[in-house]
């Protein structure tokens, strides 16, 4: 059923009523039936498959890519599948690039459907160079056949990081030996959505600084350009710096970086997400206590001036031993929660677990001083990644050890008080026989998440997995379609955001509510009104068609009942 509204300044808004598209069981289901279910199939060619990555599809799906063998040849292919977890192109994916020795692949979205991948590549060389190759929904090619050069000048490139322009395009960072002093230095680039390089021909110098700088993250900063954090030896130990790259390619601040934590002894491995106010949080790892390692965390305004406590706060009161590995998403309220590989029980085998914490836009932490367990079952849980639930919490996943000799996929849901959703220590994604491994995640965009991972199942080589779950912990349409509705209120982030001119905003009724949906300009101004009427319990989506109005930065409101929950989107034309 579709229902156009209009308020009194012209804005075109339209829902659709999706009774269940997404459910499965109903919410009582136990979770020892989850494990009944093992996931589909994305890629099961023959040799190997391996190092998964994943972006979302816009639509409920995901396109994923991977490094393939299936030719003997080490190359890059992709698959998109559906929200219903159906291949939706060739059997066993397409060819992105089928010149040897391409391996590395990332993905991000090209706000169409599609997505663009970039990866190593040793293409007549001794050394790694860097390609790219943009999809569109329908699995066609759009560049130049096996890929666009994005860096190719002497000596290795390596270790990239990606992310979109917010317009189509991509921007990416990497480590980059072309100085030949036997140190990595950090470059980027900006594609659009042609493929074309918009910056410096092999990419535009982040940091040169004398010493290694290594271990690049980034996001877009809404205005078609990214922050980029790392990394960086320059003082004789590793430290934490950041740089914001203008949408022309220029960085925007102190040349070669602007101190992100500068403290004594190592920082390592930041990860990135955005405050929600043009600024980002970076977190990393740190030895400043000496004896081990723990997580801390920094809040950088849009300009880079540190927000929080000089150096950081610490996510876990420096508990025993180490906390490695932190991985990061915002909490959708100026804060973020932060995942980690955890070894305070002992620094033996078998110890690793993964914790959580959440802080708040002031640097304060919102849960235990040291974290929530997440998992703390036998055997080793590694290599966490997370994204958001939709509803200011996050979903968790891992790759879990507690059966003896061999590796499985869980996962978690922690909401925004820090209560546990599922069953202690999570519920297995795949349990399968034999070893699964380097677990990825991204949202679905209705309030429940897809996972892919590599998987040795058949005994002879790695193949290609997926399984998805919904805010309940049940198994979404991968399995079959049901009729439950929803189990809470929740406002998702429109997609695509940023947008032009057109976003579409989803929400869901877990009871029938008196409900308005309303834009906002950044001055809090009401602008107009989508929604403003009684509705059923169900998820719906609305469309907000822009073009009338100004670039900028918007928010919009929904009030269902008691519900209220805000969120920003920006317009850029």
């Amino acid at each position: 059923m579709k229902t156009k509204f209009q308020n009194p300044m012209k804005f075109i808004g339209r829902f659709t009523l999706l009774y269940g598209v997404i459910l499965v069981l109903a919410f009582l289901v136990p979770i020892s039936a989850f494990s009944q279910y093992q996931g589909k199939i994305v890629s099961n060619s023959v040799n190997n498959q391996i190092s998964p990555m994943m972006t979302t599809d816009g639509s409920g799906g995901a396109i994923i890519t991977w490094q393939d063998k299936q030719s003997g040849k080490s190359e890059i292919y992709a698959q998109r599948m559906s929200a219903t977890g159906n291949p939706m192109w060739t059997a066993n994916g397409i060819p992105i690039c089928t010149q040897d020795s391409s391996f590395n692949p990332v993905i991000v979205s090209d706000g169409s459907g599609g997505a663009i991948i970039a990866w190593e590549s040793y293409r007549g060389s001794t050394t790694t160079d860097i390609f790219a190759q943009r999809v569109n929904s329908s699995g066609s090619i759009q560049w130049t056949l096996n890929g666009v050069s994005v860096c190719v000048v002497v000596f290795n490139q390596d270790t990239i990081a990606m992310t979109s322009d917010g317009l189509g395009g991509a921007i990416l960072t990497w480590q980059d030996y072309r100085s030949n002093n036997g140190f990595a230095d950090i470059y980027a680039q900006r594609l659009n959505s042609s493929g074309a390089g918009l910056w410096t021909a092999n990419g535009v110098s982040v940091c040169n600084q004398a010493a290694s700088q290594l271990g690049p993250k980034l996001i877009n900063d809404g205005s078609g350009g990214a922050f980029i954090t790392w990394y960086d030896n320059r003082a004789g130990n590793f430290d934490i710096y950041t740089q914001r790259i203008s949408s022309g390619g220029a960085p925007m601040y102190t040349t070669n970086g602007v101190a992100t934590c500068t403290m004594a002894t190592d920082q390592l491995k930041p990860d990135i997400c955005s405050d929600g106010a043009g600024g980002v949080i970076i977190v990393w790892y740190d030895y400043r206590s000496t004896t081990d390692y723990n997580i801390y965390a920094q809040r950088q305004g849009p300009a880079l001036a540190t927000v929080w406590a000089v150096d950081g706060v610490v996510m876990n009161n420096n508990v025993a031993y180490n906390q490695i590995d932190p991985k990061i998403v915002s909490d959708g309220m100026g804060g973020a929660i932060i995942s980690w590989t955890d070894y305070r029980t002992g620094a033996g085998p078998g110890t690793a677990d993964i914790y959580s914490q959440r802080v708040n836009s002031t640097g304060a932490v919102q849960w235990t001083a040291t974290g929530i367990i997440i998992c703390t079952a036998s055997g080793d849980q590694i290599k966490s990644q997370l994204v958001s639930d939709g509803n200011n919490g996050a979903y968790i996943v891992w790759e879990d050890h507690r059966n003896a000799g061999n590796s499985d996929i869980y996962a978690q849901r922690i909401a925004s008080n820090a209560a546990i959703t599922w069953s202690a220590n999570g519920f297995g994604i795949c349990t399968f026989a034999n070893d699964q491994l380097n677990p990825m995640i991204v949202s679905n965009g209705n309030l429940g998440a897809m996972v892919v991972w590599q998987d040795y199942r058949s005994g002879n080589n790695f193949d290609i997995y997926l399984n998805g779950f919904n805010t309940s912990g049940i198994f979404s349409a991968i399995n079959k379609i049901g009729t439950v509705n929803p189990v809470e209120f929740a406002l998702l982030q429109n997609y695509p955001n940023p947008f032009n001119p057109v976003t579409v905003i989803n929400y869901q009724l877990p009871k029938n509510s008196d409900v308005k949906l309303g834009i906002y300009n950044a001055q809090g101004k009401l602008m107009g009104i989508l929604v403003n009427e009684s509705q059923s319990a169900g998820d719906y989506n609305v469309e907000w068609n822009a073009g009338a109005f100004p670039s900028g930065v918007y928010f919009y409101r929904l009030e269902a009942g008691s519900f209220v929950s805000n969120k920003k989107m920006i317009l850029i034309k």
